[in-house]
């Protein structure tokens, strides 16, 4: 049994730099910048405003994604395990049905779009279908008539209606 410590590379073994950590540190990081400098931008929203405003809850994430960022910079792992390439594909789909999620929200409504979007993610992560389908369909309902009747935030309806 090996001591734990610092991973020495082997002879012939690429070094292990932590170059992918650090790059996504510095992707991060811009994004952080750009998010918090948007969100500093902010001078009123359509539910109010308080004492609070709408600028704290989004300056607040940015600065932790930034700080989380720096981290990513300053301590990378040393020998990250890269996922398999089905993981990666999976990634890739849950991205792309997100993107399609937030354009079908309005047409389609709260409720339907979530649902969609609960049952696709499912199945790209092979759960059950006699829990996925039933879940998928119940928790966007339970979510909307809390949203809508308990904290009167309207949701988008779409062409089914809503409560």
């Amino acid at each position: 049994m090996r001591a734990p410590g610092p991973q020495v590379a082997a002879e012939g073994d690429a070094p292990r730099s932590g170059w992918s950590d650090r790059a996504l540190g510095i992707v991060c990081l811009v994004g952080a910048v750009a998010y918090t400098a948007t969100a500093r931008t902010y001078e009123t929203t359509s539910f109010g405003s308080g004492p609070v405003g709408p600028k704290t809850l989004p300056t607040g994430v940015g600065i932790v994604f930034g700080v989380l960022a720096l981290y990513l910079i300053a301590r990378p792992d040393p020998g990250p395990t890269w996922p398999t390439r089905s993981a990666g594909l999976q990634v890739i789909a849950v991205v792309v049905a997100s993107y399609f999620y937030g354009q079908l929200m309005e047409p389609l409504g709260f409720i339907v779009a979530s649902g969609v979007l609960a049952i696709v993610i499912g199945f790209l992560f092979r759960a059950p279908m006699s829990k996925l389908v039933p879940l998928s369909i119940l928790f966007p309902i339970v979510l909307a008539f809390i949203f809508n009747n308990w904290l009167a935030l309207k949701l988008p309806t779409g062409i089914w209606g809503g409560f």
